[in-house]
């Protein structure tokens, strides 16, 4: 378990996608556990951006509705909740 997990929204980090960034404790399985969260969501990524610093991985990730359209606020809120349950 990684209790250190954290999901937060950046409400201007772009104006095509709702933008996640997911901090944590890397370890192998990661990038699968965040996929799963991401596929249980019913999202679409348009981008993710994975950085390994040490022990820990940031991952950005530019998310979009099935439509396109930005995620209103608690969507979002809820989707960075879903990700931290996810790797903790």
């Amino acid at each position: 378990p990684h209790s250190e997990a954290a999901g937060e929204v950046d409400g201007a980090g772009s104006r095509l996608a709702t933008v996640i960034e997911v901090r944590a404790q890397d370890a192998p399985g990661l990038l699968h556990r965040i996929g799963r969260a991401l596929e249980g969501a019913d999202v679409r990524v348009r981008s993710a951006h994975v950085s390994t610093l040490g022990a820990n991985a940031v991952d950005t990730l530019y998310v979009t509705r099935p439509d396109g359209s930005l995620l209103p606020d608690e969507e979002a809120i809820d989707l960075a909740r879903a990700l931290e349950s996810a790797l903790r």
